[in-house]
């Protein structure tokens, strides 16, 4: 059975929304808009004249959050007479000139069925070439109505053609049994595309949110509600390269610069081991004497938040080795002496200006970028 499915802004796009908008679940109302709102789907082509379409799915609103009312329409031509006048159908979709209600006049001969949206629609009484539906959604709370995951099946295959000929003789399109027997050829075919696109479940690129987490605890990701969607299904897809580098100082490099969004500074011990006088013992304040002690440097910018600093700190237990301990600074964009400030990193030369005693005997602390 062949199908279209409407799963990108491209698939909506190319029809016509009035206050709809398009995101990644489907279409959406526009925000702060409380009115009726509708969408034209764009004009979906069989290639074969006279098709009897199968079945829609989709994600309807919840229960009590809005009424949505489907309409379909096919015909058999995309060019049709309108007087003298020849009219693109899919030119008449698109308009911007025309109103809901003039489309809506110009399309009455093609009306084929009208209803409440569903999530599973029976088309068996519709036939044509082309097929395409108006969403007329009426909001009845507050909050943004949800639409999407359009999967629009055909031709319509019945399995009453599979009986003895006695129980094919009322057989219709529109038949009692032939609706009886759709419940049930319904389940049969979302259970056998699910075992098609198993495959595609796996795929941390278009796998959908939840299988995503799912997909997580395959890799003992901790606490993955930590990461944006995006962390996540990159993490997924370089899982590899990052487990392999895990409990390094590559790793946490890696792990880190993922959350944060910026490479991030690691100091081991045994890169300032041996340095001797001043310097020795300045290091050693700054990052810990001991060699089961890793410190890692972070911006500001990076971690704005405290919630930001205490979700670094949970990743950063998650995937140090067992006997290490961590120690996370945030570089904050001022000069300390002695401190960690960095040129270049935190801090930069600017203006020459006298250092001067303020009130009270304490040097004024001044932000140099």
């Amino acid at each position: 059975m062949k199908y279209f499915v409407f799963n990108k802004a491209s698939d909506y796009e190319r029809g016509y929304g009035e206050h709809m908008t398009y995101h990644s679940a489907g279409l959406i109302m526009e925000e702060g808009y409380s009115g009726r709102a509708s969408f034209w789907s764009r004009i979906l082509d069989s290639v074969s004249d006279g098709t009897v379409w199968h079945r829609l799915t989709c994600s309807a609103p919840k229960a009590g959050q809005a009424v949505v009312r489907i309409s379909f329409y096919t015909s058999d031509e995309i060019v049709i007479l309108n007087g003298d006048e020849a009219l693109d159908l899919r030119k008449v979709l698109q308009s911007e000139k025309l109103l809901l209600s003039q489309k809506k006049e110009i399309f009455q001969p093609f009306l084929r069925k009208e209803l409440q949206l569903e999530t599973d629609i029976l088309l068996h009484s519709l036939a044509g070439r082309y097929l395409w539906f108006l969403l007329e959604v009426y909001p009845q709370e507050p909050g943004q109505t949800e639409i999407g995951d359009f999967m629009v099946y055909f031709p319509a295959e019945s399995w009453t053609a599979h009986l003895p000929e006695i129980y094919r003789s009322e057989m219709g399109n529109d038949s009692f049994l032939d609706r009886f027997l759709s419940i049930y050829q319904s389940i049969y075919d979302d259970i056998s595309w699910q075992i098609r696109e198993f495959a595609n479940c796996l795929d941390p690129w278009v796998a959908g949110p939840e299988l995503l987490h799912w997909l997580t605890s395959w890799l003992d990701v901790e606490e993955p509600y930590m990461w944006t969607e995006g962390q996540l299904r990159y993490l997924l897809a370089h899982a590899m390269e990052f487990f392999e580098a895990r409990g390094t100082g590559k790793g946490i490099e890696m792990f880190v610069e993922l959350y944060t969004g910026e490479t991030p500074f690691v100091i081991e011990w045994q890169e300032w081991e041996g340095t001797t006088d001043f310097p020795g013992r300045l290091l050693k304040s700054l990052y810990e004497d001991d060699p089961y002690s890793v410190t890692v440097l972070v911006r500001e910018e990076c971690i704005p938040t405290y919630k930001d600093h205490q979700a670094l700190l949970r990743l950063l237990e998650q995937i140090k080795p067992v006997q290490m301990d961590i120690h996370l600074v945030v570089l904050e964009p001022y000069i300390f002496v002695d401190g960690y400030s960095y040129l270049g990193v935190n801090s930069v030369l600017g203006q020459y200006t006298k250092a001067g005693l303020g009130k009270g005997g304490r040097m004024n602390l001044t932000m140099i970028s």
